[in-house]
């Protein structure tokens, strides 16, 4: 009896993706959870988009500023400007993952994993803006440089801005 060699052919290696796809939600029916957790997956904010929307809420807080017409705020008696832009960004940030400048933009304030902000990611974001303008601008000009687009205050909090489509709904 003969014995022969088995004959092994090459095969080619299996195909491995390298990410697996992204599904498409719809935002109609989803729920708020749904909605905040797929933010991550939109494109970046760019740096003009951003300062856009900031420059059209600096506008709207100015002129609230000028129609309250105080210097200091009565009850802690701290300069009303500091504390209006505060509780402004942070309250907006919490209540719809976004600010009136952020809206017309089309911009969304996400956690990065993709979970709305609470009250203390928004406090901290916005406490640590102020070191991102206090350091020359240089923390909101990172933008620029970063390859996810996060300005320094964005990643002490742990955050994304990201540019969504004109019909995404409001948190």
């Amino acid at each position: 009896m003969a014995f022969s060699a088995p004959t092994h052919e090459p095969q080619a290696p299996p195909v491995v993706s390298a990410a697996p796809p992204i599904p498409h939600v719809n935002p109609v029916g989803s729920t708020t959870a749904a909605i905040g957790s797929s933010l991550v997956l939109f494109p970046r904010a760019t740096f003009l988009d951003r300062g856009a929307a900031f420059a059209l809420d600096t506008v709207l807080l100015m002129i609230v500023a000028g129609l309250l017409d105080h210097r200091r705020v009565p009850v802690v008696g701290l300069p009303l400007l500091p504390v209006l832009f505060f509780a402004y960004f942070a309250g907006f940030w919490v209540w719809k993952g976004t600010t009136i400048g952020g809206i017309v933009c089309n911009l969304r304030v996400t956690r990065t994993d993709g979970t709305p902000l609470r009250f203390a990611d928004a406090a901290v974001r916005a406490l640590s803006s102020l070191f991102s303008f206090a350091a020359l601008g240089l923390g909101c000009l990172w933008i620029l440089r970063d390859p996810e687009q996060q300005a320094w205050h964005d990643k002490i909090a742990g955050t994304y801005v990201v540019k969504v489509p004109r019909d995404w709904p409001l948190d």
